[in-house]
């Protein structure tokens, strides 16, 4: 049975244009192909699913094979004024991917290509439809690595990632998605094709214009980008610190210091402390914890807790003092000796604020299960629950207010924990849960 409404004549017509430029199999306007496009991860389109509603279906699904295909849509739907909506993973969590006018889903998942790998170059070319994890087992083939592995890796593609600017849980050493990118092929809106060659360029750089862009200038079909050599070796650590204050001051040091941690995050007393309560196992500790919540009393707990945020948060703030830290680095096998001392300056630093080390099992525990969480979310909704993310960054001088400022606004209204990651010379970001 379809989810949805059978299709207007307009979305007939469109289907129609779209199969004589790509093929018939490249197309729907299924009431449940539509419905699967008309969300992504964003929690309010997560609860519209569940209640079986779809404000925003798309008028017709296209799922092009090559760059060619993607232009010869763009040109059809410029010359009907059709909105467009590119659509990866669907794994954005603020409803990024919503077509909120109906009109074409653009799902780029056909575009899957992974190129051969150039590691003397340091370079791959890569299609943007393509999921991460898939794109990081191809480089490791090779001997190689990307260096992005942001936690939605295994539902993300590499045309969201650029297209959203997206950072990586090892952004401190290898950087960001824009800093990957080489060279760039993009569709524009009137379906011309623009190929920017990889490395340096004169004149305004276009690779960082479309990068970041969401779909507003372009569409991103395939990318030249750096990728480096697997670091076999690894030194990963928990610290434990007095305070939240402790805990960043250390890691502004850390960065001032000239050092280039792999991993470095920081969990605020609560979070720490709900991590300290599920075993520490967790990427996120507090989705970790709660989503084991899924029965009899322990659920009834939880909903009591859910449902008086401001008295949860007082009494965690007053058990909770201390605070967690993951710390990591890596180099080449060959590079042990350094390794070592790298992690030793990083703890020599942690201990001039209080901070004291717990040993490898903590950093164990979070490499093994840094992508977890996002698989855990949707046991808190089917109990009845509801749970959301947000994450700030801000120079090092205002993450203490800024951390304050949040948690002062939205305490009553929900259970709030936190994490400090992506620390860079200038600053850091707040992941707020």
């Amino acid at each position: 049975m379809s989810l949805l409404p059978q299709p207007t004549a307009h979305a007939e017509a469109l289907r129609r244009d779209v199969a004589r430029a790509i093929g018939a199999d490249a197309v729907s306007i299924r009431g449940d192909d539509r419905a699967m496009y008309s969300r992504d991860c964003w929690p309010k389109s997560l609860f519209w699913t569940r209640a079986a509603r779809f404000p925003h279906p798309p008028d017709c699904v296209a799922w092009p094979s090559s760059v060619e295909d993607v232009a010869a849509i763009m040109r059809l739907c410029a010359r009907a004024d059709v909105p467009l909506v590119p659509f990866g993973g669907g794994s954005s969590v603020v409803g990024g991917a919503l077509p909120v006018r109906g009109g074409l889903a653009l799902d780029l998942k056909r575009l899957d290509r992974v190129g051969a790998v150039d590691l003397p170059a340091r370079r791959v070319t890569a299609q943007a439809g393509v999921i991460g994890e898939v794109l990081e087992r191809s480089l490791a083939a090779s001997g190689a690595t990307l260096g992005h592995a942001p936690s939605s890796i295994y539902c993300s593609t590499l045309g969201g990632w650029l297209s959203a600017r997206s950072a990586g849980q090892f952004s401190s050493h290898y950087g960001k998605i824009e800093d990957m990118v080489l060279g760039l092929t993009v569709v524009d809106g009137q379906g011309r094709i623009w190929r920017t060659p990889p490395g340096p360029k004169a004149g305004p750089d276009l690779v960082q214009l479309f990068v970041g862009n969401e779909g507003t200038l372009g569409v991103i079909c395939e990318a030249d980008l750096r990728c480096w050599p697997v670091r076999g070796a690894r030194w990963l650590r928990g610290i434990r610190f007095p305070s939240l204050e402790a805990g960043v001051t250390a890691m502004r040091k850390w960065m001032h210091a000239g050092l280039r941690p792999l991993v470095a995050r920081l969990y605020d007393p609560s979070d720490s402390l709900v991590s300290r309560l599920g075993g520490g196992k967790s990427a996120n500790p507090l989705l970790a914890r709660l989503s084991t919540f899924t029965q009899g009393a322990q659920l009834d707990a939880l909903m009591a807790m859910v449902r008086q945020p401001t008295w949860t948060n007082r009494i965690v703030d007053t058990a909770a003092r201390s605070c967690t830290a993951i710390l990591g680095f890596a180099r080449d096998v060959s590079e042990r000796g350094e390794l070592d001392a790298e992690g030793e300056a990083a703890l020599t630093l942690a201990r001039a604020e209080g901070g004291e080390d717990l040993g490898t099992g903590p950093g164990r525990h979070w490499w093994e299960n840094r992508f977890a969480v996002n698989y855990r979310q949707s046991r808190i909704f089917e109990a009845g629950g509801w749970a959301d993310t947000m994450e700030v960054a801000t120079t090092w001088s205002n993450l203490l207010p800024l951390y304050g400022a949040v948690r002062d606004a939205v305490a009553s209204h929900v259970v709030v924990l936190a994490h400090v990651s992506h620390v860079y010379l200038e600053g850091a970001a707040i992941y707020f849960t």
